[in-house]
């Protein structure tokens, strides 16, 4: 009676969590729509503080244990480019989609991951699982499709095309960043050396293409 009071608990500790995370996310989506519907273009910026967020909350944690780290750096290196590819391209579809579309199209993710795992991870699904994964794809279709259809001739900056476009493409590296994590911590057990790591060689990646690549709009920005 009491594992299974405990293993109670433990789900709705999981399904508060993840309620919280949504909630994150849908606020996060929200003001990334408000500053593209402003004209501001900076996406890469945009993410750089979320990477320092992790820096300043995680690395800390890594320095005072003093280890040595269990996976080599360029690992980190690679899955942090990776992320912030896919926060780049997140981001941007929202200077030409729309936050619903965007919102629901982030769902692909699920389909890259379900392949992703089953050939690197050896991870198997039942039936079910992929009824519903195929259901979801479905609707995400029906999505695209209303877009390829929809002109906005108040807005002539929205392609709800290009913006879904550009959303697809950050799930495809979202699946390759989030199942790299996974496989890093399922190996080593190490979630604290991996989110402190994917903070600080993402702020690392996303300042560089800060400079490289946002520099002039960042100048014009009022």
């Amino acid at each position: 009676m009491e594992v299974r009071r405990k293993d109670i608990w433990r789900l709705l500790l999981v399904l508060l969590l993840g309620q919280l995370v949504a909630f994150t996310v849908a606020a996060s989506s929200f003001s990334s729509s408000l500053i593209a519907n402003l004209g501001v273009d900076a996406p890469l910026t945009q993410s750089l503080f979320a990477y320092l967020l992790l820096i300043l909350v995680y690395v800390p944690i890594v320095l005072y244990r003093r280890r040595k780290l269990q996976i080599a750096w360029y690992w980190y290196l690679a899955m942090a480019f990776i992320d912030v590819q896919g926060n780049y391209f997140f981001v941007k579809a929202y200077q030409y989609s729309y936050i619903t579309s965007v919102t629901l199209l982030d769902c692909w993710t699920v389909v890259w991951v379900i392949i992703l795992t089953w050939y690197a991870l050896g991870t198997r699904y039942s039936f079910c699982q992929f009824v519903g994964a195929g259901t979801c794809v479905a609707g995400l279709a029906l999505v695209l499709l209303s877009d390829a259809k929809t002109t906005d001739e108040q807005d002539t900056r929205k392609i709800p095309l290009l913006g879904d476009t550009l959303v697809i493409a950050a799930t495809v590296c979202y699946a390759f960043s989030n199942v790299g994590e996974e496989y890093c911590i399922k190996k080593k057990d190490q979630q604290v050396e991996v989110v402190a790591m994917l903070g600080f060689f993402g702020l690392l990646v996303s300042t560089v293409q800060v400079y490289i690549f946002e520099k002039k709009s960042l100048e014009v920005i009022t």
